[in-house]
C-alpha cells in the first residue's frame, strides 16, 4: 500500500491567471434549514419592550433635550439589574464611552448615586472619560479590549457599550455621507459580534426633530430601535419612532429633578439632575402637526380615504409612497412627503411599519 500523499500549503499554490499565490478558502456560512425553523427564536431583551440584547440603537434628540439623562438613568438601572419604569433588565456590565462632557457625565452619575444609597458602590458601571475613534481599526480594537478588561476586574460580561456622541466618535467625517456613516455602524456592529453587546449612539437631531436624527438616513436605516427625546424643559417625553421587532410609539415622559451636590472651591454651589419617570397618561397629548405644503395635504387626504377601507392596516414605506404616486405625486416628492408624514402624529411607527392615527393621541 503507497504512502499517504502529502500536499504542499495553500499559500504554495500560485493562480495561473495572476501568478499570485491562492487565497486561503473562506469558512463556508451558516444554513439555517426550513426543516429546523420550527419554532419561534426567542430574542432576549435588554430591556423589556425596548431595547434587544445585542442591538444598535440610537438615543436622539435637540441640545438641552435631556438625552444624556435619560440614557444614563437607564444604563445605571441595567447595570444594577433594576427594573427600569417597571420593565425587567437584564443585568451586566454598562460602558459609557464619554466622548463629549465626561466632567458633566461624572456629576450626573454622581446625582444618581447620591439619589439612590442603597446601590452597592461595586455597581459594574464604568465611564471612558474620553473619546474612540470608530474609522480607526486600532482604536476599535483598543476599545474592545478594555472592555474585556473591564470585564475580567468586576466579574460581569459587558451588555451595553454606549457610545456618547456618534458625532465625537467619527471625526472629520461628514455626518451626511452614507459612506461614512455605514463604515461607523459597521465599526459598532464588529464590537458588537467581538463581544455579543448592545451598542447605543446618543445623537443629535437635524434642524426639525420630526425628520429624526442629523445627517445621513443610513443609521436610521440600519439600527434596531431608534429613540426620540423631545422638550427642552418641564416635562419632556421619550418614543420609540422605531422599532424592528417589538412595538412602537409608546410615549415615556419624565423630568429632570435637580440635586444639590455640595460646593466647588469658590463656595458656589454645584448640582445635577436625576430622571424622575412620569405615568405614560401624564404625556401631554400630541397635537396634529400643521402640514406645510399641497403635497403633504394632498397624501393626508389619500391615507384617510385608503384607512377607511382598512381601519388599523398596517402600512408599509412603499405602500405609503405608492399611495401618494396614485394620488398624483412625482416619485420623489410621495418619497419626501411619506418620510416627513411617517413621523408625525398622523403615523403611529409599529411591529411591520405603520398605522394610521390621524394625529390622535397614541395609546
Amino acid at each position: 500500500m503507497s504512502a499517504a500523499r502529502e500536499f504542499a500549503p495553500v499559500e504554495a499554490y500560485q493562480d495561473t491567471r495572476t501568478n499570485r499565490p491562492v487565497p486561503e478558502p473562506l469558512p463556508p456560512l451558516a444554513l439555517l434549514w426550513f426543516a429546523t425553523l420550527r419554532d419561534i427564536h426567542h430574542q432576549p431583551q435588554l430591556v423589556k419592550r425596548l431595547l434587544i440584547a445585542g442591538s444598535l440603537f440610537v438615543v436622539f434628540g435637540e441640545s438641552n433635550s435631556g438625552k444624556t439623562f435619560w440614557i444614563l438613568d437607564l444604563a445605571l438601572a441595567i447595570a444594577a439589574g433594576r427594573p427600569w419604569r417597571g420593565r425587567a433588565t437584564r443585568k451586566g456590565l454598562v460602558i459609557y464611552l464619554a466622548g463629549e462632557g465626561a466632567a458633566s457625565v461624572r456629576a450626573r452619575v454622581a446625582a444618581y448615586r447620591q439619589e439612590n444609597p442603597e446601590i452597592a458602590a461595586g455597581l459594574p458601571f464604568a465611564i471612558i472619560p474620553q473619546a474612540t475613534n470608530l474609522l480607526d481599526s486600532s482604536a476599535i480594537q483598543t476599545l474592545i479590549d478594555t472592555i474585556r478588561t473591564a470585564e475580567a476586574e468586576c466579574g460581569e460580561k459587558c451588555v451595553l457599550l454606549i457610545i456618547d456622541t456618534f458625532a465625537r466618535a467619527i471625526p472629520g467625517a461628514d455626518e451626511n455621507s452614507s459612506q461614512d456613516v455605514g463604515q461607523a455602524v459597521a465599526a459598532a456592529d464588529y464590537i458588537r459580534a467581538a463581544l455579543g453587546i448592545a451598542v447605543g449612539f446618543v445623537h443629535h437631531s437635524g434642524k426639525d426633530p420630526a425628520k429624526g436624527a442629523r445627517g445621513s438616513s443610513a443609521l436610521r436605516a440600519a439600527c434596531d430601535t431608534e429613540i426620540l427625546i423631545e422638550g427642552q424643559s418641564g416635562q419632556r417625553v421619550a418614543t420609540a419612532t422605531k422599532q424592528r421587532d417589538l412595538e412602537a410609539g409608546e410615549p415615556l415622559p419624565f423630568e429632570l429633578e435637580p440635586v444639590p451636590l455640595g460646593t466647588d472651591e469658590d463656595g458656589e454651589p454645584v448640582s445635577s439632575c436625576i430622571v424622575k419617570h412620569l405615568d405614560a397618561a401624564d404625556a401631554p397629548p400630541k397635537a396634529a402637526t400643521i402640514l406645510k405644503g399641497k403635497a403633504q395635504r394632498q397624501f393626508l387626504a389619500a391615507i384617510r380615504a385608503h384607512a377607511k377601507d382598512k381601519p388599523g392596516a398596517i402600512w408599509t414605506l412603499e405602500e405609503l409612497r405608492e399611495i401618494g404616486r396614485k394620488a398624483g405625486q412625482p416619485k420623489s416628492t410621495s418619497r419626501s412627503v411619506v418620510d416627513t408624514i411617517v413621523t408625525t402624529p398622523y403615523m403611529q411607527a409599529t411591529v411591520g411599519g405603520y398605522r394610521f392615527t390621524d394625529g390622535a393621541p397614541r395609546p
